[in-house]
Order: structure tokens, then C-alpha cells, then sequence
């Protein structure tokens, strides 16, 4: 979703230079960008995690499973809409790629996890910017709550894993509704952060 989302406001450059010369409302220009772009996002939100339930059989109810994909959607698409702001389109897929490998597989798989939630700066920053640090936690509340697993062998010790890393810290609002918030505000900062993007910079071609 990241990638495909350089595009809403990586082509087409030329065009919203010149049009911002010519006394263009940026915001305006960005939310309908935005707006537009979302209906694309939840079509495709929706057709993967039905395919994805259908496959996986997760015990939990559709409407459930899919509730946190829709938060890594809201957090990925903002990603995508920073990147394509104040990078040069040809560079957006490369470094998009290399930001989610970083922040949702280096820093949020719960084997590393449990070695940066130890409070201090780097706990902040990958609370801050890894995605499935918060989605994860999401969707493994809700599976322990509606499924109250009692695993055994090798799948106990993942279990007694996740438990220990995303039981953590909950901000005193419970888990699920901790990541909920935490992704909430990622991507509207994430939107902010592109906003800014998008008026600020490359202005000497907007004059």
C-alpha cells in the first residue's frame, strides 16, 4: 500500500507546480488527492484480508481480523504519502521498500522487539515508526481474548513470547486500544508530515 500510494502525489509534479504558482490551495489540492485515494486503499484493504481469512482460518470473526489491517493501512498509505512528497518519484519504490523492510520487519518482529521495549530512547522511536509493532499487538489481543489459547512445546514459548513483548505497555487504555491509538496518530502525522512536504518543499519550482 505504501508503494502504490507514491503515486497520489508523485506523478503529475509538473502539473502541481505550476498550478500552485498560479494560487492553487495546497490543502485542498492534498485532502482531495487523499480522499480519492482512500476509496482505492479500502478496496484493497478489504480484498486482501478476505483472501488472507479465507486462507488462514483464524477462529476470529471477520469483522475482528480485519479492524487491524485496516490501522497498518492507515499507517502504510501515510508512509506512501510522506515518501512521495519530498522524494523524486524515481527514488519513492527503493526507499519505500527499504523504510517498510526497516520498521515493520526489522523492528517489529517480537524476537527483536523484546530487546528495544526496555524503555528509553529506542523503545520511543520504534513505538514511534514500526507499524507492526502496534498492528501485531492488535491482532494478537484479540485472538487471545476470543480464542484464550493454552499452547504447549516449542508454540508455548512463542506464546510466553508475545505475550511478554505485546502485554507490555498498554498506555492504561488495555492493549488493543493502546495500538489502536498508536497507529491512529502515526498516520496522522504521517498525513501532516506530507502535507508539509507537499507545500514546502521543491518551492522554487511552485514560483
Amino acid at each position: 500500500l505504501a508503494i502504490f500510494c507514491l503515486q497520489v502525489f508523485g506523478n503529475d509534479q509538473p502539473v502541481f507546480w505550476r498550478e500552485s504558482s498560479s494560487g492553487i490551495n495546497v490543502l485542498a489540492y492534498f485532502q482531495s488527492r487523499v480522499l480519492v485515494n482512500s476509496v482505492d486503499i479500502i478496496i484493497q484493504t478489504f480484498l486482501f484480508t478476505a483472501v488472507y481469512y479465507i486462507i488462514r482460518q483464524p477462529g476470529v470473526p471477520f469483522w475482528k481480523f480485519i479492524i487491524p489491517f485496516g490501522f497498518t493501512a492507515w499507517a502504510a498509505s501515510g508512509w506512501g504519502y510522506l515518501i512521495s512528497t519530498v522524494v523524486p518519484p524515481k527514488h519513492g519504490p527503493f526507499i519505500v521498500s527499504l523504510i517498510v523492510f526497516i520498521i515493520c520487519g526489522l523492528l517489529g518482529n517480537p524476537s527483536t522487539l523484546s530487546n528495544f521495549l526496555v524503555g528509553g530512547g529506542m523503545e520511543v522511536c520504534v513505538s514511534a515508526i514500526s507499524i507492526t509493532r502496534w498492528s501485531v499487538q492488535m491482532s494478537f489481543s484479540e485472538a487471545v481474548l476470543d480464542l484464550n489459547p493454552h499452547p504447549v512445546g516449542v508454540s508455548k514459548y512463542l506464546y510466553d513470547m508475545d505475550t511478554n513483548v505485546f502485554f507490555k505497555r498498554d498506555w492504561g487504555l488495555g492493549t488493543w486500544w493502546t495500538a489502536a491509538v498508536a497507529l491512529t496518530i502515526m498516520g496522522a502525522a504521517l498525513r501532516i508530515g506530507s502535507f508539509l512536504g507537499l507545500r514546502f518543499t521543491n518551492r522554487d519550482k511552485q514560483v
